[in-house]
């Protein structure tokens, strides 16, 4: 049976992943939240119910306290259960531990939000009895929910519902699980109020009550109103200590359906309360309501979501399907209401307590940017709505600005463990990245009038102070004492992302600032006065910027996490055994921390958001370099690892990750998914896609891909919508095609740029030769001779051993490198000052030698084929480790046949790292994999190849194996060996 990829199905029950299964088959509205337990609630782990942003506090108890810790645990509450209802046949109480079920079925369907449950059930009278339960949750009316039940009995029974409100049941505490959160020990809530409709007024049976959280002061009023299809005896009942309404539906026959309309309302804030009077209004409204219309409202919504949120994927139906559940409940968990967020289990299930994290600004916000910029829009309202509590916390933490809570439900701080908490400040980048990118996708300014603009400049501010130009690093800005991304490194000093994100906020917020005093100035006289902004703190805000610290170390040619993290050990497992995953439940804090391991994405994640500031090579450089020492215990990590494994060229690895983000939860990849759905990663399976698989970036505004389709697919279709414009992007293996509604738009594709309109715009998916890049020596001309001379100059001169054989070594690699090889092959060492005086004088031999250099040394056929690729539009490039070749190339007479020469000074890793031949690529304006390469020695082929371009190797040196072709010498080099 083909794959239904627009829904969720189950058709066995297994008690034992039953926490699993209410998990995924959850519901919500951004709202409200069901977990999918069966409605009877008798077989069930955690039936969940929940209210985005509705909390309790409960006190944080500290072994060892101290000053500006958080205080107060927020734990999104458990409600009452307005939905429950009960079957008995006969006096038979239905339940799924029920003997005598025949069939079962639970489906959630993603094109109307209907999550069904369906079973044959034999009674021990041999009665066959059918039943259904339908809840949906509804979008357009997100107080509101309805569960159509219907019993059908083969032959005539009494057929009893029980219909009440189910408090909900006490769980256990977490345990030494982080990721499950500190659970309350206690009830949450106090029934304050309760009654049934009106008397006399039994047209559609009601009841409702009214809650009080204990200690946040949060009030809920909750309750249903009642349609059953046929007549028969209804009973009222109260039950426990809160004496909460329910009622009994007897009906002597074969057939009855129920429709259970049922609402929650809560207080906006600490204190407001929802009188009774109120809750009665809400079930009048709740009168207008029947299945039917809210199934059709539902249609609608999910018709007009999918039309700009679906990814069509041809080829893959289990990707599919996980894709759309993904994507799904994604949009069923974000709160719209600018008072509430994205949790990081959204609303399935209480993993993490329900908090917000920097998990929606920079996994979730670029889904909602793309495909629903009402739904971005309500989530930074909803860090507009908690700026003041972000303002408190920076002067309890003795900090200028404001500083955003890392993890947090009402706005304060919740994170009991500061190293990998309140010491994550990127969190205040992220937001502003967020708000940056909204603003560039949708052009939407007035969120700057209404708050957003105060959030960037507060943070922004927060930077600055907690920063300082260090005299010990050039003056350059540092910022001691965070956390990255990386948990498991902590407390440390010049976290690079933290760093670069810092970097990037002041610069915006300092264009920002001009440009709202050139077009905004009414806002900009506002805010100036509000804030006491004068140009003096902006000056200072750019400063830091210009000076901000970058780690880098030159040997590697890479970024390091910290100023420490290359210091550290790296992982023994000789010394500690095997790493056992997740490490933090399996090792001490210290050990992770003294270790050179990586939770997530950190470094690498920098390389994707601000991909401007790192050219190719050395995103490529530090992804090879962070990948082996990455764990990936946070489900954030693998969307990051495979959009850059796409980046680098990695496509198999790409899709790996791919799929390992997309089925996170529908295969439970980190076993956790009982708690929760990892909102997240659904979110990182969008960006995986567009990101990954399109290689979609906005560079200065305009949007640019790179598409690389994984094998297995025969198609993937997205939408991504600028302002009002959507554009349309379908990728087969042949061709990309673009469309738009609503306008027009400019885009990249690869290095072309074209003006999507009326018409779609169809370009090949395939690369295709734009210029080759040539090695100097050995391939446009050959100095082997000259510099052999040189070298063997230097080599009598010291008494070293050198010949020919030694000589080989030395082809394509830099004059440093040559230098070390000789030393080596002679067991020798030298303190660098030596090493550059010697290889200084072996360059200046090398020179004055390259004099006698003329147009009758430029190798066979090279002339000729430098004017062919001429003739055909082809560019070409110089990518040679020699410092001498713009000299070189004037002694032939070639410097106007190239379009660039790399200059080797500013080479840092040479050859066979890819960094050459990339940076060719770049000054031409071309993505690598657009170049051919051409070399003659295997250190050079091995870049080419590095470089994701074509490799076309020539001289014996070569093997034929490692290139796309070969040639023996330069005078066989054709255009169609070059040209792909």
């Amino acid at each position: 049976m083909a794959l239904d990829t627009w829904s969720l199905e189950e058709t066995r029950f297994d008690e034992e992943f039953l926490a699993r299964s209410e998990s995924l088959f959850s519901i919500g509205n951004g709202y409200l939240g069901f977990r999918g337990f069966f409605c009877e609630r008798e077989v069930t782990q955690h039936p969940g119910v929940f209210i985005n942003g509705f909390y309790e506090l409960s006190p944080i108890h500290y072994g060892e306290d101290a000053y500006g810790f958080a205080r107060f645990n927020q734990t999104m509450v458990d409600l009452p259960d307005c939905r429950f209802v009960s079957i008995s046949v006969d006096g038979n109480k239905f339940s799924m531990a029920t003997e005598g079920i025949e069939s079962y079925r639970k489906r959630l369907d993603f094109r109307t939000g209907v999550l069904s449950h369906e079973v044959v059930w034999r009674t021990p009278e041999d009665k066959h009895v059918d039943i259904s339960w339908n809840t949906l949750l509804s979008m357009e009316h997100q107080h509101v929910g309805a569960l159509r039940l219907v019993v059908h009995c083969d032959r005539t029974a009494i057929i009893v519902i029980r219909s009440a409100i189910a408090l909900p049941a006490h769980r256990a505490m977490a345990g030494l699980d982080p990721r499950v959160g500190t659970m309350l020990n206690r009830p949450a809530l106090h029934c304050i109020d309760s009654g049934f409709s009106a008397e006399g007024d039994e047209r559609l049976p009601a009841f409702q009550a009214a809650f009080k959280t204990v200690e946040s002061a949060l009030h809920l009023s909750c309750g249903a109103v009642h349609n059953c299809s046929v007549p028969g005896h209804i009973e009222r009942f109260s039950e426990g200590e809160a004496n909460l309404p329910g009622l009994l539906f007897t009906i002597h026959g074969t057939s009855v359906e129920l429709c259970k309309c049922f609402y929650y309302h809560t207080s906006g804030r600490p204190g407001e309360t929802l009188p009774l009077q109120q809750v009665r209004e809400s079930r009048l409204d709740t009168d207008c309501f029947c299945w039917e219309d809210l199934l059709e409202s539902q249609r609608k919504h999910f018709d007009e979501f999918w039309k700009y949120a679906d990814i069509e994927i041809d080829g893959d139906p289990k990707m599919q399907q996980a894709l759309r559940f993904n994507l799904f409940q994604l949009h069923q968990s974000s709160g719209t209401d600018g008072m509430s967020s994205l949790a990081a289990k959204g609303l399935t299930g209480s993993g993490y307590e329900g908090h917000y994290f920097w998990d929606t600004e920079i996994y979730g916000m670029p889904f909602f940017n793309h495909t629903r910029s009402r739904t971005a829009r309500a989530l930074i309202q909803y860090r507009i709505s908690i700026l003041d509590h972000a303002r408190s916390r920076a002067r309890e933490l003795a900090q200028k600005g404001a500083l955003y809570p890392w993890r947090t439900i009402n706005g304060l701080e919740a994170s009991a463990y500061f190293p990998a908490g309140t010491a994550q400040y990127h969190i205040n980048a992220d937001i502003a990245y967020s708000i940056f990118q909204y603003l560039e996708i949708t052009g939407d300014e007035s969120i700057l009038e209404e708050g957003a603009a105060e959030v960037l400049f507060e943070t922004a501010r927060t930077w600055y102070d907690l920063g300082y130009f260090n005299p010990r690093k050039q003056g350059k800005f540092c910022i001691n004492e965070v956390t990255g991304p990386d948990e498991y490194s902590a407390l440390i000093d010049n976290n690079c992302y933290t760093n670069l994100m810092a970097q990037h906020h002041l610069s915006r917020v300092c264009a920002l600032a001009e440009h709202l005093r050139t077009d905004k100035g009414e806002l900009w006289d506002r805010l100036q006065k509000s804030m006491a902004l004068e140009d003096a703190e902006l000056e200072a805000f750019a400063k830091a910027a210009a000076s901000m610290h970058v780690p880098f170390d030159s040997g590697l040619g890479i970024n390091p996490q910290d100023d420490y993290f290359l210091e550290k050990e790296e992982w023994n497992a000789t010394k500690r055994g095997e790493l056992r995953h997740p490490m933090l439940l399996n090792y001490h804090p210290l050990v992770i921390y003294r270790h050179r391991v990586i939770k997530q994405a950190d470094t690498v994640l920098a390389t994707l958001l601000l991909h401007d500031k790192f050219p190719w090579y050395l995103r490529k450089r530090n992804f090879d370099f962070y990948e082996p020492l990455t764990t990936g215990d946070s489900s954030l990590s693998a969307c990051i690892q495979g959009i850059m494994a796409f980046d680098c060229g990695y496509v198999e690895l790409g899709d790996t990750y791919s799929r390992q983000t997309a089925c996170m939860d529908i295969d439970d990849l980190h076993r956790n998914t009982k708690d929760g759905l990892h909102t997240a990663a659904m979110a990182g399976s969008w960006m995986a896609i567009v990101y990954g698989v399109a290689g979609y970036r906005l560079r200065d505004g305009m949007p640019t891909f790179r598409p690389q389709l994984p094998s297995s697919w025969n198609r993937v279709r997205f939408s991504l919508t600028f302002a009002a414009v959507t554009l349309s992007v379908s990728i087969d293996p042949k061709h990309t095609t673009y469309e738009v509604s609503g306008g027009s738009l400019q885009i990249r594709h690869r290095s072309e740029t074209v003006v999507v309109g009326g018409d779609p715009v169809v370009l090949s998916s395939r690369p295709h030769c734009k210029a080759v890049v040539f090695d100097l020596d050995g391939v446009v001309t050959s100095t082997d001779s000259y510099h052999y001379r040189a070298w063997k100059r230097l080599a009598d001169e010291q008494g070293w051993a050198f010949d020919e054989t030694v000589n080989q070594k030395l082809r394509g690699i830099s004059r440093r490198q040559s230098l070390q090889v000789i030393l080596d092959h002679n067991h020798m060492m030298l303190d660098e000052d030596t090493m550059q005086r010697f290889a200084t004088r072996k360059n200046e031999w090398y020179r004055s030698s390259l004099d006698s250099l003329t147009p009758d040394d430029i190798l066979p056929g090279i002339g000729e084929l430098l004017s062919q690729l001429r003739s055909k539009g082809i560019r070409t490039a110089i990518a040679s480790a020699s410092r001498n070749a713009s000299h070189i190339l004037e002694r032939l007479r070639l410097k106007d046949s190239f379009d660039a020469v790399v200059p080797a000074s500013e080479v840092v890793k040479g050859k066979p790292d890819p960094e050459v031949f990339a940076r060719a690529a770049d000054m031409l304006d071309l993505c690598p994999e657009e170049c051919c390469g051409v070399e003659d020695a295997p250190a050079g082929i091995e870049a080419i190849n590095a470089a994701m371009m074509r490799s076309v190797g020539v001289g014996s040196a070569i093997d034929p194996q490692t290139c796309a072709a070969y040639v023996d010498s330069t005078g066989k080099l054709t255009l169609d060996m070059l040209l792909f």
